[in-house]
């Protein structure tokens, strides 16, 4: 037996992770900004503390409030978490997503801004610049997948159960 929200609990919970899912793919979009001004020749010392401060403040804690929330929506609605492939397939990119940004694009960013930062900086190559473009572009590639499977709701099921 599965617990159900009531529709009650069920739209404030679904609206907040709508909210802050869409706000992620904004939050990635000022992300991959930034970095095409980088590469595009800004000044390191401006783009990378704002891209820190971005994904530090607010890229990981929406990210981690998208997966908490639909997490949760999956386990309390009648979605299930392993019950149909549009939802398992945007838990793991969730899942995913949120791992890089918390253990590889904040800190990765806090050694970019420590080095654009020293009292003696060096240049910044485009081979160092041109990460600060791809993992926001792949990401916001990831998360308009994650808004399509969220609209269409392809039916495949991951595996069957009777009703």
């Amino acid at each position: 037996m599965s617990m159900k929200l009531s529709p009650q609990w069920r739209k404030p919970l679904l609206t907040l992770h709508v909210a802050t899912a869409v706000s992620v793919l904004g939050t990635d979009l000022v992300l991959l900004v930034l970095g095409i001004a980088s590469v595009t020749g800004a000044e390191p010392q401006t783009i990378y503390p704002a891209a820190h401060l971005v994904a530090t403040w607010l890229l990981a804690p929406l990210a981690i409030v998208a997966l908490g929330t639909g997490v949760l929506l999956g386990l309390l609605t009648q979605w299930g978490l392993l019950r149909y492939w549009w939802v398992t397939i945007k838990l793991g990119l969730t899942a995913i997503l949120t791992a890089v940004i918390l253990f590889v694009l904040v800190p990765r960013l806090g050694v970019a801004v420590e080095t654009a930062t020293a009292p003696d900086p060096r240049p910044f190559t485009n081979a160092e610049r041109l990460p600060l473009v791809a993992a926001p572009a792949a990401g916001v590639t990831l998360l308009i997948l994650m808004v399509v499977l969220a609209i269409y709701k392809p039916s495949w099921r991951l595996r069957f159960r009777p009703e």
